[in-house]
């Protein structure tokens, strides 16, 4: 036993041989409080959940990609605006699941009405090339319709002599203008090119805007989705054509009327989780002009999230960065029609996230070293108080 004795490392003093002092007492009490601080510290440390991302090659085997988004257009009446969806072969994706609805904007931003379900992808105009296509188709159903309508002999819309035909709109303008009659095309069937751009603005030229909002599901790998002119824009309510356009009107009217000014209020590549970031959530971009094209071209990033939730299974979504271009168009110049366009390209490298926390070995070990630590610390600060107090006092049994 005296041998096992002669090993303790904790030799203690009798009490008659310990002094006690003020300065000893103040020591310990602030010694007591740092490490009630700094336990609590460690044990906030201890229970805090820290995120760490891991980069890996892409091994997903998903074959789509969902989208998500929001857009307000302040200035385009929504009857303008259609949605399409191309894949990186130029390949229309008319297949593709989504669920599209435009609600109309008052001036002052605010949604009236009910929203309008886009039941089906396509029918945009991106180029001058489709716009006049579209347009000679329809004014060539125009031409027999009317040709049937006046048959062989046109009115005269009573400005005419008593036998005399009008089959085209100058044969209308001469008779009115022998007559002195104050000539108005609208409501004259001969002059159905020349009314019908007037007739359209009646129709669209609405205040407000749209808001296209909904979900699509993509081919995964690279393309892109737009909003551009509807390729309808051109027939009135119900489908009841207006008449053919000049087409040197109708590129004109199609510019002035899409003023691709927006507000992206939300885009969003999958699911969301903890911590992720859209850059474009809440930005708009305005055209001074309508003669604009916008262009983003996104990178997706596949994205796993786990969390130390037991209940919470891996979250499987996509972050994206972006760029973006804006160009000016002038018409006529075969460069394209106003529209908004999101290029997509899915990257090669996944990321993974993962909710970690502190080991509780290592939570013992840093509240070992926390008391052990400030014990050693505020014994070296009492020894040198004890120290200064006896040069001064002389006596340090009185402090």
């Amino acid at each position: 036993l005296e041998a096992l004795k002669s090993l303790d490392s904790f030799p203690k003093a009798l009490d008659d041989f310990r002094v006690k002092t003020y300065s000893g007492a103040i020591v310990s009490i602030l010694s007591i409080s740092f490490m009630i601080l700094l336990f609590f510290s460690e044990m906030r440390y201890f229970y805090k959940t820290e995120t760490v991302d891991h980069l890996y090659v892409n091994t997903t085997r998903s074959n789509t990609l969902q989208v998500d988004f929001d857009f307000s257009f302040p200035e385009v009446a929504c009857n303008l605006l259609s949605l399409d969806a191309f894949d990186d072969t130029g390949t229309s994706m008319k297949d593709a699941i989504h669920e599209i609805y435009k609600h109309k904007l008052s001036k002052n931003g605010m949604k009236e009405g009910f929203p309008e379900r886009q039941h089906e992808l396509g029918n945009t105009l991106q180029t001058e090339k489709q716009l006049e296509d579209a347009a000679m188709e329809h004014a060539e159903e125009q031409r027999k319709r009317m040709r049937e309508q006046i048959g062989s002999c046109g009115l005269c819309y009573g400005a005419g002599r008593p036998g005399e035909c009008c089959n085209t709109c100058q044969d209308v303008k001469d008779a009115y203008e022998r007559v002195g009659w104050h000539f108005k095309a609208q409501g004259i069937l001969q002059c159905s090119s020349e009314s019908v751009i007037e007739n359209v603005k009646d129709q669209f030229a609405v205040d407000g805007g749209c808001q296209v909002y909904g979900r699509l599901e993509l081919n995964k790998g690279s393309g892109q989705f737009h909003i551009a002119p509807h390729k309808q824009f051109h027939k009135g309510a119900g489908g009841n054509s207006l008449g053919f356009f000049n087409l040197l009107d109708l590129i004109a009217f199609t510019f002035d009327q899409f003023n691709i000014s927006h507000t992206v209020n939300s885009l969003s590549f999958g699911d969301n989780f903890p911590g992720i970031k859209s850059p474009l959530d809440g930005e708009s971009r305005i055209v001074e002009d309508t003669h604009g094209m916008y262009q983003y071209y996104i990178k997706v990033v596949p994205t796993k999230y786990r969390s130390l939730n037991p209940g919470q299974e891996e979250i499987q979504s996509n972050q994206y960065s972006v760029t973006e271009h804006m160009s000016h168009l002038s018409p006529g110049s075969g460069r394209g029609l106003p529209g908004i366009y999101f290029h997509y390209e899915v990257s090669p490298i996944h990321a993974v996230f993962e909710e970690k926390r502190g080991g509780t070995l290592r939570f013992v070990t840093s509240v070992c070293a926390i008391l052990g630590g400030m014990f050693s610390v505020m014994g070296l600060v009492d020894g040198l108080v004890g120290f200064l107090l006896k040069i001064t006092t002389k006596d340090s049994l009185l402090n």
